[in-house]
């Protein structure tokens, strides 16, 4: 028997119809599956964008507090003026308003007036070829917070100090009325005190005929700005924060400056931990967690401060142990803060650029006012570097002096011939 396997013209129509829809199945599985993988490549390429935008617009709202602060340490604030129209402008920056050869030949000519110079000398500035990329090291960013909570602690303990000096005038003369009022007769005395108590009686009573009087308005909660660190507790007294707010800024001055030998910084040394083992318990009875405390160190010389009590805790020691409660919590709290501000920072861009421009000077003065406009340079205008430095005499002035012989006068007119070379690094 031959079968006949010939296909008839319906059987190729529905057979193509079926490869058809085979193929169209096909599609909307596959072709997604190829979208979804070029998709989601250019989707995380812009969330890491986005992402990496985020962090310097965190980052800059950490350091914006300290940014007039270093343009001040490093001598390029803004002068009076500049800083009003900054301020209209809203701008970032010295260079948003003024070329870097503008502000170069302004702070320069700055230096060479205080230094007593006189006017008459040559400046050539131009920028240097290419771009310098300097690296921003981990220890740079901790100094930088480390700086920003410096600047905090200053304004803080400032403000303590200038509320203690109005607290002790008022108390000053509190004391003062106190002492003319106590001339004042008994009688007089107990009648005003008896109308005092009637005042009294009959506001007590109208309040508690009032319900809405007698509700406690609900305290407004505090909110603490991110990009600011926690103040010093209210519960330590007044004249005691003033103590601390100001010892603590003298050490964060000199951990900046490296004059101290804390390895893990200043408050970290200030504390240790007390570790608990865990306990299991009789079959699981009376199981006891492990737990860390963290206390003063006994040589700290915060303990010591708190020590000094003032009358009215002097006589209550739990008091005294409760301080120390609060002052531990507020150190746990600033660390939490440096490790969250330092955080925001590492994932800032690892290096940053800056532009370079050569400054050649050419002018003429004596030796004592060429050492002052060096001094100035070095601890006035840390952006600017001297590479080389040339000195020759005058020589008319050399025979004139030798004419005077030993006259001072002559001396101090004497000439010197000055060509200066320097680097600015514009940030």
């Amino acid at each position: 028997m031959e079968l006949d396997l010939q296909l008839t013209p319906r059987s190729r129509i529905l057979i193509g119809i079926l490869g058809a829809v085979l193929l169209v199945l096909v599609a909307i599985q596959v072709v997604p599956a190829f979208y979804r993988l070029f998709a989601n490549q250019d989707a995380k390429a812009k969330q890491e964008q986005l992402l990496k935008t985020e962090n310097l617009v965190r980052a800059a709202g950490v350091l914006k507090p300290v940014e007039a602060e270093i343009y001040k340490a490093t001598g390029l604030a803004n002068t009076e003026n500049q800083q009003e129209q900054a301020d209209d402008q809203k701008v970032v920056s010295l260079f948003d308003t003024q070329p870097p050869e503008t502000v170069i030949r302004a702070r320069v000519d700055g230096l060479v007036r205080r230094a007593g110079i006189e006017q008459n000398y040559q400046l050539l500035t131009k920028p240097a070829p290419g771009k310098q990329h300097l690296k921003l090291t981990m220890q740079n960013r901790e100094r930088l917070i480390l700086y920003l909570y410096l600047k905090h602690i200053e304004t803080e303990a400032a403000e303590l100090t200038e509320i203690a000096a109005q607290e002790a005038a008022d108390n000053s003369f509190d004391m003062m009325m106190d002492a003319w009022l106590s001339g004042t007769t008994e009688s007089d005395t107990d009648e005003k005190t008896g109308k005092a108590d009637e005042a009294s009686s009959d506001t007590e009573s109208a309040e508690d005929m009032d319900p809405e009087r007698n509700a406690q308005p609900a305290e407004p909660e505090t909110q603490t700005d991110p990009s600011e660190f926690a103040a010093l507790p209210e519960a330590i007294p007044l004249s005691l924060r003033v103590k601390l707010a100001s010892y603590i800024k003298s050490m964060v001055t000199q951990q900046l400056r490296g004059a101290t030998d804390f390895r893990q910084g200043f408050f970290a040394a200030q504390v240790h931990k007390i570790e608990t083992a865990a306990s299991p318990g009789i079959f699981g009875i009376g199981a006891k967690p492990a737990t860390v405390e963290v206390q003063l160190r006994k040589n700290s010389p915060l303990l010591e401060i708190l020590m000094q009590t003032p009358d009215e805790y002097a006589e209550d020691q739990p008091a005294a142990a409760e301080l120390q409660s609060v002052l531990v919590k507020y150190i746990e709290k600033i660390q939490e803060q440096r490790a969250s501000f330092l955080e925001q920072l590492a994932l800032a861009p690892p290096t940053y650029e800056t532009q370079l421009y050569t400054v050649e000077m050419k002018f003429k003065t004596d030796l004592e006012k060429l050492v002052n406009l060096n001094h100035l340079i070095e601890t006035n205008a840390k952006w600017l570097t001297v590479r080389d430095m040339r000195i020759s005499a005058d020589k008319q002035s050399s025979n004139a002096r030798a004419q005077r012989g030993r006259n001072r006068g002559g001396d101090n007119a004497t000439n010197l011939n000055v060509d200066l070379f320097l680097i600015a690094q514009i940030f």
